[in-house]
């Protein structure tokens, strides 16, 4: 055999046995993973707050074999079941929690696992940041909700003056002003100032579209668009905004319920009449049942509805609102004379 042969044979020799352990391996590693008994598809942070945050995961497999299934979360990459954690009794599909007590503006990192014969399933592992409340031309505070892409106030408007610095006018006493052509006027529910900590103002649509701005700076009055997106992200099967006819139009059957604060009046638990349907607050935007002030000097709707303005202009005189009922968990559109007051959400866009 020459000195060539040789050595070709040694090459063969040698990738052949590099093959052999390496698909040995490859085998190995397959038959650890056919080993766990169910898998955790998704991780979700959402609807993350200043001190909170809402996880969810899929969990999917052979089910019954799980000993114990959660999440835990820290400020370390990556976080382990020697970090926060809380454990959920295993069942296919979806499972949650909301964590609170978290530090505003922090990076955390949280994963959801389960356990399965001593050992520690891990699923992705998923960072968000928390949020710090936002203030507005008047000093007052808002806590923020960062929901999908869109950062949203959690409490109603209470601003009195614009952001130069120009008073909004009080409307306190007007009485019927349904003849004036660009009235803008904020009015507190009943012409009683104590319902401001609790509810926000009431404001015409002409004082929330006026160029001096209203919001905290870098925040806007949400348009139709920005109320679509958020609600498509609480609801992939919403309806898609088209005018609404006569009774508004339903833009999700859920959403409504999703951002309502829980707990009833009779109850001695909420600030909703009973039923309060659907209610849970899952975002923990704490949508409260604020009414409105009609042109003509009435208040309704205390307890029972929720009316927020778009900055969206339908008509000369009309525009766009979202609304949802103490009686069903949806959220609707509906066209509505822009002299009315109705509460005012903020928006703003994520990072």
């Amino acid at each position: 055999m020459t000195r060539n042969t040789f050595t070709l044979s040694r090459l063969f020799f040698s990738m052949f046995v590099f093959l052999w352990i390496f698909t040995s391996c490859e085998k190995d590693d397959d038959d650890k993973q056919n080993e766990w008994p169910a898998e955790i598809e998704i991780t979700e942070a959402d609807y993350v707050g200043s001190a909170q945050v809402y996880f969810m995961a899929d969990l999917s497999g052979t089910i019954d074999e799980i000993d114990e299934a959660g999440f835990c979360w820290g400020t370390v990459n990556p976080p382990t079941l020697s970090d926060n954690t809380v454990s959920i009794q295993p069942e296919p599909g979806i499972y949650s929690h909301t964590a609170s007590g978290l530090d505003s503006e922090t990076t955390y990192y949280v994963r959801a696992y389960y356990l399965f014969e001593n050992e520690t399933y891990y699923g992705d592992m998923v960072s968000f940041t928390t949020t710090a409340p936002v203030e507005d031309n008047d000093g007052n505070q808002y806590e923020v909700i960062r929901i999908g892409d869109q950062l949203w106030t959690a409490e109603n408007l209470k601003v009195v003056t614009y952001n130069n610095g120009d008073s909004i006018t009080d409307g306190t006493g007007r009485g019927n002003y349904s003849g004036m052509d660009s009235p803008q006027f904020f009015f507190h529910y009943d012409d009683d100032s104590s319902f401001q900590e609790t509810y926000g103002n009431l404001y015409t649509w002409h004082v929330v579209t006026d160029s001096r701005g209203v919001c905290p700076s870098g925040w806007r009055v949400p348009d139709i668009l920005d109320w679509e997106n958020m609600i498509h992200h609480l609801d992939a099967l919403a309806n898609e905004f088209e005018t609404p006819a006569e009774g508004g139009m339903e833009m999700s059957a859920i959403a409504g319920g999703m951002l309502r604060d829980e707990g009833t009046i009779e109850a001695q638990t909420g600030f909703w009449h009973q039923p309060n349907t659907g209610a849970n607050n899952v975002t923990r935007m704490d949508v409260l049942p604020t009414g409105m002030r009609d042109p003509s000097g009435a208040f309704d709707g205390l307890g029972y509805n929720a009316a927020f303005w778009t900055f969206t202009e339908e008509t000369p005189t009309h525009s766009i609102m979202f609304y949802t009922h103490y009686f069903n968990p949806g959220i609707y559109a509906n066209i509505f004379v822009k002299s009315s007051g109705y509460a005012v959400r903020c928006v703003s866009d994520a990072d």
